[in-house]
């Protein structure tokens, strides 16, 4: 009986701390910044995805109908994001913290352009969902499932409640766009 108790008690230990090693780890950046280094950030409606094999990866592509263009220059009013991970028959690779864009939902993208496909800056921080409540629109960053490092002392933010990750829409876009004049 002991015997199971100190396998018990070992297991829930080494859970504790190898789950955090498996959750995404990026450097927490401010909007300013992500601002900055996105060539093109965008007010839009997800209307299709679909996963392909990429050599021995997953990657799926999400078409993004453009609402309003904030940042950049694009031609179209259609953009595909590129991101890792997705299913494709029965198979399927997860990258945890990645953003999963939902057909017909409303989203604000920071997007890059990396080997010729605009992918969501720093995976996750660059993605936030727009919804309604009480007649007030906002954008979220959720930072699901993510762990942060802060750029200056290198360590892990351990209160993530205390970042800025909830803008009304309207606002959060006037705020994007200002930082873009800079």
């Amino acid at each position: 009986m002991r015997k199971k108790m100190k396998l018990i008690t070992l297991s829930l230990i080494i859970g504790l701390f190898i789950q955090p090693l498996f959750a995404l780890t990026v450097e927490y950046i401010s909007l300013d910044r992500m601002t900055k280094e996105s060539q093109i950030i965008i007010y839009g409606k997800v209307l299709s995805k679909y996963s392909v094999w990429e050599d021995k990866s997953i990657f799926t592509y999400t078409t993004i109908e453009i609402k309003e263009l904030i940042k950049g220059q694009y031609s179209s009013q259609k953009i595909v994001v590129k991101q890792m991970g997705g299913t494709v028959g029965y198979i399927s690779q997860a990258v945890d913290g990645t953003p999963k864009l939902e057909i017909g939902k409303d989203v604000v993208l920071f997007l890059r352009d990396w080997k010729g496909a605009y992918w969501i800056h720093s995976i996750v921080l660059g993605y936030f969902q727009v919804y309604e409540e009480n007649g007030r629109v906002f954008a979220v960053n959720s930072l699901n499932n993510v762990n942060l490092v802060d750029p200056s002392t290198k360590k892990l933010i351990s209160d993530v409640s205390k970042l800025e990750n909830r803008f009304e829409l309207n606002a959060f876009i006037q705020q994007i766009k200002n930082y873009a004049k800079n």
